[in-house]
Order: C-alpha cells, then structure tokens, then sequence
C-alpha cells in the first residue's frame, strides 16, 4: 500500500503487513490523552458561555429593579384636572404643592394671515392662455398685461397660460394665488401673517382683473367685506396663551405652561369660573415596580436553580470531529443535548450567589420606620420548598400600605446608611442591617456580576480574554498543542521504524533470492 503524507511512503511491500492501519491504531491509542484534553477544552468552553449567559440574566434583573433603591421612584405622582377639557396636567418633576387653583384661562393662539376668496359663477379653463380668455395688452404694445398689488405693479406675458400666471404671482409678489375650479373661486393670501397685512388689488394698464372675473379694492378699506361673492379673513397677530394659578398669572407663546413640577396643556379658554388640579402619590406605577422586582426576582432563581439541578451525563462526553463523521446530524444533536447538560450543576458560585440573595431579603432591616421586613408590606417565602425561597405577593395588602404609609415603605427600600471608602452593603454587614431591600439587592447584583465578569467575562463583552476560565482555555490550547506535536512526532518516528523494517526485509529477501540462485 503506498501512504503519502508530507513524504512518499511505500509499506508493507516486503513484510506484507497493512501499515498504515497498525500506525492509525498505534496513533490513535497514543492519542487518547490528547482527545481528553480536547474534550476538557470543550467542556470549560460550555461552562464558561454558560457563566456568560448567567451574568446576562443577572445583569438583566439588575436593571429591571435598581429604580427601587432611589426615593424618585417611590415620589412619582399623578395629577387630575377638575375640568379636562380645558386645561389637562402631566407630572414632570418633583412638585411641592398637592394643588393648584387655575382661572381665566386664554388659549395661545397662532398669527393669521390675511385672505380673501372671490366665487364665480362659472369656471375657467387655467391651461389656456390670457389672450384666449380674453386680455388684452397694454397700450405701449408689449405683449403684456398687468395688475397692481398692494401699490406695486406686476406685468404678465399675454401668452402665457392662466396657470402659470397664478405661479408667477404666487412666486414674485406678496401674495399666495391658487384657483379652484372645483369652487370656481380665486383665493389670495398675504405671505405674511399678523394684523394689518393688506390685499389689495388694482386693475393694470390693461383687463386682466375683469377678465378673470375679480374686482378691484382692498381688505383694509371694507371693499372686500364678506358677502355673497367674497370672504374675507382679517390678518391678527398671535396671542399668548395666559393663565392664573393660585392667583399668579402666567404666560406662554404656546399653550404649554410649566410651573412647579407641572406640566399645563391648555385646550380651551375659561373666562369665567374656576378648575382645580390635584396631586397625588402614583401608587399604581409604585406598585407595579415592586411587582416587576418579585416577578424578576423569582424567574431569575428559578433559573438558576434549575441550572444547580440539572443532570449531569457522565457517559456522554463532548463528541469531537472524528467522531462526528460517522454519526447523523440528530443524533449529534441528541448527543450534545446530554454532553451539555448539567454543565453548572452543584455550582458553588452561583448557589453562594442565591443564598447571600435569599439572606439579604430575609433579615430586617433596621430603623425603617413602621416595616422592617417584607411580609410588613405583603411580601413573603413561599411555604414550598420545591419553589426554592419563591416571593409571594399580596398585593391587595401592598397596595393598601402603599395608600396610607408610603413614606415608611420608601424607607423599607431605600434606606441607606453612610458608607466609608468602598464598602457596601455586600461587604460590610452593619451597612447592610441599616440599610434597604433595594440597595442589599442592587449592591449584591453588583458584586455576583464582577465575580462572574472575573471568572468568565463581561454579559456585554464580545471578546474575553482575561477572566479566568478564558486563560484556562487558553492554556488548555497550548497543551493541546504540545501534545498534538508529541503526537506528530511519534507518528513520524513510528513510519521510519517501520521503512527501516521494510527495508531490511527487502534486503533479506534479495539476499535469500541470490543463495537460491547460486545453490539451484
């Protein structure tokens, strides 16, 4: 049989004996170590991506409950107008006054441009030219026709179309012309808003006035008032919204007034009479807070409780590629379910993480006011062992203290005692007795995701490189390097035995071969 690898290698031709399986069998035995070493390295890969992943929960469940150990979460607050119609209120900031007497409330209200609409009795055809329809040129002969606005005089080619005379008035004097043959009506608008902006029209040196139908005159002198034939808006400046509120007036260009934490949307006017905002504690988005905090908490130790638990298959080592080939993709699949299962099983990092969590939220916490414990406030274990130290709430009991003692179950989470230097509650134990549930959990999520990030990496990192199981797999490929080249050499040494074996038995052979021939 004839081999080629890096060189040429001709076995078995003088001994007869298959070669190249005695050195794959001889290969693969000295390679037994080498594959458990790769197998290692798969595995320590499993379980770091599966620290990883823990991390991410945990840094996770971090940001869904870090707002209970800050006040402005307990002081958010709801306001309601007596009269929404008229002004509606949103809480935007810390307010100091639960409420407010509002009165003469006036609207905001834009600049309006002066405009005036002439109807016809019947339409006209914009795509023909003004001489089709009638203008005729000035005296001097130009070919033009013109029209006076506002004092100033403009001329127009005669050729043109009637549409694109409206664009050139609309473009090159102060006012805004469009045509409706829906209505039959011309429409004239001021390009500038406010009060006192005139439209006036005056008929050129030729008929375009008459022949489109429109009189001459002006807004300012009445000549346009609304009848049967025009309407007429008369152009006014802006007004500020105003407002008082317990008795001090207020002003806005829009009508948006904010004062004192507030927020005021006005939506109508109210001269007369008087409404009245009310604040009070948000203890709806308050509860719903706590509730997404035990919520989180209890997927979160469920989790990894089940990952503590989870079997652990001995038999099913990690398949490497050359054990692959020969299997179906299912059954690789089935394979790798069971190799990885079991992976943080019994884990001392993640069961020690459980317990400090379970301990912070067991032991009162002191000089809290009224509650020192979460069962004061509706909140306790389950009596289940299975469920593992599962929050139970009650949050009829909750919602209940949170109407009549608010300010006590504040202090229940958000307590915190001075601390010196670094400590935290997680590191110095007199922090933690004096200090709230929500800064002992935040300050404990804290320290367990440094521990994870130190044994595995970052949950926000794409490259890890120097957590310890990432130098535990960088070491483990260095070895598996070492061994992979003891295991090359002793292949190489392995085929030039064997040649040197070959190559003496051809030699003995050739020697038999000449005796024979002499003896014969």
């Amino acid at each position: 049989m004839i081999n080629s690898s890096n060189t040429l290698r001709v076995s078995g031709l003088a001994s007869g004996m298959n070669t190249d399986e005695i050195v794959s069998n001889l290969v693969k035995a000295q390679s037994s170590r080498l594959n458990k070493m790769q197998q290692t390295k798969i595995l320590s890969t499993w379980k770091s991506d599966a620290y990883r992943d823990v991390n991410k929960k945990v840094d996770e469940f971090r940001k869904a409950m870090e707002g209970l150990r800050l006040q402005s979460t307990f002081n958010n607050q709801t306001s309601s107008s007596s009269n929404e119609s008229v002004v509606s209120t949103t809480v935007s900031g810390v307010p100091t006054q639960s409420s407010y007497e509002i009165s003469n409330v006036q609207q905001a209200k834009p600049a309006i441009a002066s405009s005036v609409k002439f109807f016809q009795t019947s339409s006209l055809d914009t795509t023909k030219t003004l001489s089709e329809l009638g203008v005729t040129e000035d005296a001097a002969g130009s070919g033009k026709t013109s029209l006076s606005i506002n004092g100033q005089t403009y001329q127009f080619d005669i050729t043109a179309t009637l549409s694109t005379v409206l664009n050139d008035i609309t473009t090159n004097t102060p006012l805004k012309v469009s045509y409706s043959a829906t209505e039959k009506s011309f429409t004239f608008t001021n390009d500038i808003v406010g009060a006192g902006k005139d439209i006036n029209l005056g008929e050129g040196t030729s008929n375009l006035l008459a022949k489109l139908g429109l009189p001459t005159g002006s807004i300012t002198d009445g000549s346009y008032s609304n009848n049967a034939t025009t309407s007429v808006v008369t152009g006014t400046d802006a007004t500020q919204a105003k407002m008082y509120i317990n008795g001090l007036e207020f002003r806005s260009d829009s009508n948006t007034v904010t004062f004192d934490g507030m927020t005021f949307d006005i939506k109508s006017s109210m001269s007369s009479g008087k409404l009245n905002v009310i604040n009070k504690s948000d203890t709806d988005s308050i509860s719903t807070s706590v509730k997404t905090f035990v919520d989180k908490y209890n997927d979160l130790i469920a989790d990894l409780n089940g990952k503590l638990t989870e079997k652990h298959f001995r038999d099913y080592p990690p398949l490497l590629n050359d054990q692959k080939k020969d299997m179906k993709e299912n059954d690789i699949k089935l394979w790798d379910e069971k190799a990885k299962s079991g992976v943080l099983s019994s884990d001392s990092t993640i069961r020690s993480f459980l317990t400090e969590m379970r301990n912070s939220l067991v032991s009162t916490v002191q000089n809290s006011g009224s509650f020192n414990s979460l069962k004061d406030i509706g909140i306790s274990f389950s009596s289940n062992y299975r469920e593992n130290g599962k929050l139970v709430i009650d949050e009829t009991k909750l919602k209940g203290i949170l109407q009549t003692n608010l300010e006590d179950v504040k202090k229940l989470f958000t307590t915190k005692e001075p601390a010196t230097g670094s400590a935290s509650t997680a590191t110095d134990n007199n922090l933690h007795e004096k200090s709230g549930f929500g800064w002992r959990i935040y300050d404990r999520l804290n320290v367990s995701i440094k521990q994870l990030g130190s044994l595995a990496g970052s949950p926000n990192s794409t490259v890890d490189t120097n957590s310890f199981m990432a130098k535990q797999i960088k070491s483990l490929d260095e070895n598996i390097d070492r061994e992979q080249d003891k295991i090359n050499a002793y292949e190489q040494r392995l085929w030039k035995q064997f040649g040197a074996m070959e190559k003496s038995l051809q030699q003995l052979n050739s020697q038999g071969s000449w005796l024979s021939q002499q003896l014969s």
